[in-house]
């Protein structure tokens, strides 16, 4: 199988590519910054992932404008040079949200979905909700990234009392990866919550005690956590 992923550079678009390259063993295409460039050299895709997007800006509103432009080049760049791919969409758990982010992830998903149905190809969306794991930014991508970094090298950090739904990136991964429409499994937590526990794996690694895990999701945030402890910013 021949997949494409737009923004496997990012985040999640790293844990696809190895996933798909040397789990799958599927061949994945490199794209780069520069996909809407390089798409056109690529014929022949089984799969198109896209999950390229701008998440947040200092002028709220281009989000909308910027995301929107995301998808009008990549649907035209597939129909001007007759790739007929099956695409599987990285939504949000915010498309539902009256926020010029969720109303970019809406708009973007009904596009690639018509795409397909015009095409008769197949199209599956995934509504992401916050994912967690080792190679997230600090500071950008993951507040628990932030935290472990933070905590690791005895800085401050910001806490609130929020509820999150969070996913560890390797199940996120393997959902999608099997290109089914499915919902993604999610843990309920507060923000609060996760920073007690992190501060609790702090102190037993510089004490080099191993935790008791009470479930998978304890045990998959240690692991995020210990990611940090050599991590350069």
């Amino acid at each position: 199988m021949r997949i494409v992923i737009t923004g496997e550079k990012g985040f999640l678009g790293i844990h696809l590519t190895n996933y798909l390259r040397h789990i799958l063993k599927y061949e994945v295409v490199e794209l780069g910054r520069n996909f809407i460039e390089v798409l056109p050299n690529t014929k022949e895709i089984d799969w198109l992932i896209h999950g390229a997007c701008v998440h947040r800006h200092n002028n709220p509103e281009m989000v909308l404008h910027l995301n929107n432009e995301i998808t009008n080049q990549t649907i035209e760049c597939l129909k001007k040079n007759n790739i007929n791919c099956n695409v599987a969409f990285l939504s949000s758990i915010h498309e539902d949200a009256e926020t010029f982010y969720g109303k970019s992830k809406r708009e973007a998903k009904k596009q690639f979905e018509n795409f397909c149905l015009e095409r008769n190809t197949n199209f599956v969306s995934y509504k992401l909700p916050n994912v967690f794991g080792q190679y997230a930014k600090p500071n950008k991508t993951s507040f628990i990234a932030t935290f472990s970094y933070n905590l690791l090298n005895n800085l401050p950090v910001e806490c609130n009392s929020n509820l999150v739904k969070l996913a560890f990136v390797t199940d996120v991964v393997e959902m999608v990866c099997k290109f089914e429409e499915q919902e993604i499994i999610s843990r309920a937590i507060t923000v609060e919550e996760v920073y007690l526990l992190l501060i609790e794996y702090n102190k037993l690694f510089n004490n080099s005690i191993f935790p008791t895990f009470r479930d998978k999701f304890e045990f998959d945030l240690y692991q995020t956590f210990i990611s940090y402890k050599n991590y350069k910013i």
